[in-house]
């Protein structure tokens, strides 16, 4: 059998996050750390301050102190002064402004990370005075030409610009991936589900004159007071129902099943039409372990009931036949009457005859995504074959 489908329980309480799709255990971390946003915020957040940390001990703080105390003070300063103007400042406004219209969040953007990149910059020239004395600052004024504050940090901006940028770029595209990540799931949840609903809506679409004409024809043998017939031929019924509501639709069977589910269909057709009627199976021994959608032959030999065998006094036939070729599995119905057209494809533009045609086509279209092949021919000298053709799939390929 096929795997059951993904239940909206399953989706939503099995392993979170993004990979859940993707082979090996390598993604189970990843899962992890996406599945909550608020602790993949600060896993993050803390990575990426200890990276700018180590890098900036390297190079800017060795650069401008040497490998000393104060220059190790003024990196531990430096990454602190950018993990709390992140997560106290730039987290909640970002926040605020991602649930506003484009424009308006560009401008809350734009205006708090500069803001912020100012405010990064004096406290950085603080810190830097602290431990160095200001004597940076007054050789700073005079090159610049001023003793102005602001205009003194101006040279440090571009740097805190780039850095709270980088930082707003990695935010917003996280958050985005991760919105898009859910929109995808749902998306491709609820298309899972409207085609269930389909394969199902297909599957249980059996026709009203079935049931009307066997329950017709069991109450002509009980005015007939033929008991013994009335009696097996709702056994046969009974049972037939049963396995057909009691079949998935999104499961498959094997052709064995499938085959001994249509002698119990074809009984009861049997005792409706006597000697009219006559079937015979061709099927290849090492078919009958292929596994087939259930019941997917029903409707063919339903409508070569209905517009072949009824319409003949005598000498009616079907023949199933399930071969295997290769890869693949090919499966017919053939009758021998009368009024099939020149062109059956006509058959499935007709909305009272096509009705169970067009359901094989449409169930094989969904089950195989276009490796089934459904098909109809005329016979000589009269006559209709119905005919699939679908993967060779065995219980260990399901």
């Amino acid at each position: 059998m096929s795997s059951s489908p993904v239940s909206a329980r399953q989706v939503t309480e099995g392993p979170a996050g993004p990979f859940i799709a993707a082979p090996g255990r390598s993604r189970v971390w990843m899962n992890w750390l996406f599945a909550d946003k608020g602790r993949m915020f600060w896993i993050l957040q803390i990575a990426g301050w200890l990276g700018f940390f180590a890098l900036h001990i390297l190079s800017v703080s060795t650069f401008v102190a040497g490998r000393s105390t104060d220059s190790l003070l003024y990196s531990v300063a430096s990454s602190l002064i950018g993990f709390l103007t992140t997560s106290i400042l730039a987290r909640p406004i970002y926040r605020f402004a991602r649930r506003q219209g484009p424009a308006i969040l560009l401008a809350i953007v734009m205006t708090s990370t500069i803001l912020m990149a100012v405010a990064m910059s004096a406290m950085k020239a603080q810190t830097f005075g602290i431990l160095f004395g200001n004597a940076w600052m007054d050789l700073r004024g005079a090159s610049l030409g001023t003793t102005n504050y602001l205009l003194l940090i101006v040279p440090d901006l571009p740097v805190n610009l780039f850095l709270l940028g980088s930082w707003a770029g990695f935010y917003f595209g996280i958050n985005y991936y991760l919105k898009l990540r859910n929109e995808m799931e749902r998306a491709l949840f609820s298309a899972r589900l409207a085609d269930q609903a389909q394969l199902k809506m297909l599957r249980y679409q059996l026709n009203p004159h079935f049931l009307f004409n066997t329950l017709n024809a069991i109450s002509t043998l009980v005015l007939e007071q033929n008991g013994k017939h009335a009696n097996a031929m709702l056994t046969q019924l009974s049972a037939f129902l049963r396995y057909s509501l009691d079949s998935d639709p999104l499961q498959k069977t094997t052709l064995a099943d499938e085959i001994r589910a249509l002698d119990l269909y074809l009984a009861i057709e049997k005792t409706r039409f006597g000697d009219r009627l006559s079937v015979e199976f061709d099927v290849d021994e090492d078919a009958n372990n292929a596994f087939v959608p259930s019941l997917i032959l029903q409707p063919a030999i339903e409508n070569a009931i209905k517009y072949a065998i009824a319409q003949m006094e005598t000498g009616g036939k079907i023949t199933i036949t399930a071969k295997r070729e290769g890869r693949a599995l090919a499966m017919q119905v053939c009758d021998n009457g009368p009024n099939a057209p020149e062109d059956p494809t006509e058959l499935l533009r007709n909305v009272k005859t096509g009705v169970g045609l067009v359901n094989m086509r449409d169930r094989l279209n969904y089950l195989y995504q276009g490796r089934g092949k459904f098909s109809l021919a005329r016979v000589s000298p009269q006559g209709l074959c119905v005919c699939l053709r679908m993967p060779f799939e065995t219980r260990g390929e399901q």
